[in-house]
């Protein structure tokens, strides 16, 4: 299931542009603990002994999601740092990238699963390729790469904002920053995907750790293979289990919405059913037993929650607010 709550800022672009150019501009750690408000000691110490809460929350089919939960201290200090990261990456955000993006309050159109399919809706043929632990796969190597080489910041700097971000040498899916440092972290990968992609006439976008191509008749022999090199270049692992290249006339689905049923995407019945299962997940949550037993922390109960709320949204946008299906939803999550 996608998350579909889309970072809605009280900013406008052109403070965006101001809060990215701040960020880039950082020297050393001293510029560093001024933006964030904090001292060097501070920072010294959320590195050196970072504190983070380590739990599970069900998945729909009966698995288990890991989260890390960072503590109150360094959680504060992640969220001033993912505002001027989120700055940073929608000034250079790829054409083909729509999920985890931030949207300017004066943005029109807000990316999502919904933009993400509709860059395929006049296409035949379609390649959906995951990434397999997209999170996890993001390591200290991959962040030191970026702050080093992408940003041109010195090793000291590298380093903190590498051991601010990271937790047990990769991102920890549940930090405010590990969303954008993915994205952060696929910038040149997009880049090349995108290339290889204009080569066989396709469209390529990617949702988070979802890749999509699609082509107007079958993808060359080998495209499947060259894509396959690309991946694991930048680090990271195809999840052979979810490869599906699929016509139009099996009716496939992008992130979720289906393909083939008329000139626009449609939702799926797959998509909805997953939706179902998380919205009985997010009452069982909401239940007084579950609350008082303090098992989830409420930074990451209100973010599966947005996240459900979406979806829920995202189905009368689709449907029409007044459909039997969006109404029963609706009246279930609040």
């Amino acid at each position: 299931m996608h998350y579909f709550y889309q970072h809605r800022s009280a900013l406008d672009v052109a403070q965006l542009k101001d809060l990215s150019a701040r960020f880039e501009a950082l020297t050393d750690v001293h510029s560093l603990c001024k933006i964030l408000g904090v001292t060097e000691a501070t920072l010294k110490k959320h590195i050196d002994k970072p504190e983070y809460h380590t739990f599970y929350i069900p998945k729909p089919g009966g698995r288990k999601r890991l989260i890390q939960h960072p503590g109150t201290g360094l959680k504060a200090i992640q969220q001033i740092l993912n505002r001027y990261l989120q700055a940073v990456y929608f000034g250079v955000k790829s054409d083909a990238a729509h999920g985890f993006i931030v949207s300017p309050k004066d943005e029109l159109q807000p990316r999502s699963i919904y933009t993400n399919a509709m860059q395929h809706c006049k296409s035949e043929w379609f390649l959906n390729v995951d990434l397999e632990n997209f999170f996890h796969t993001v390591t200290t190597t991959h962040l030191k790469n970026l702050f080093r080489y992408t940003f041109f910041f010195p090793p000291a700097l590298t380093g903190v904002l590498t051991g601010l971000c990271a937790y047990e040498k990769r991102l920890p899916m549940g930090a405010p920053t590990s969303p954008v440092l993915s994205n952060l972290a696929c910038i040149f990968l997009d880049h090349q995907m995108s290339q290889l992609a204009q080569g066989a006439e396709a469209q390529y976008t990617r949702y988070a750790d979802d890749l999509t191509f699609s082509f107007s008749q079958p993808p060359p022999p080998d495209f499947v293979n060259s894509v396959r090199c690309i991946v694991l270049h930048h680090g990271f692992t195809v999840n052979e289990q979810k490869l599906r290249l699929q016509p139009r006339l099996e009716q496939p689905e992008v992130t979720g919405l289906v393909m083939g049923k008329g000139p626009l995407p449609a939702l799926s019945p797959a998509w909805l059913k997953r939706l179902k299962e998380e919205v009985k997940i997010l009452r069982w949550l909401m239940s007084e037993a579950v609350r008082e037993r303090g098992i989830f922390h409420a930074y990451v109960f209100d973010k599966f929650r947005q996240s459900v709320q979406g979806q829920v949204a995202f189905v009368g946008f689709m449907l029409g607010k007044e459909s039997r299906a969006y109404r029963k939803l609706a009246a279930k999550v609040g």
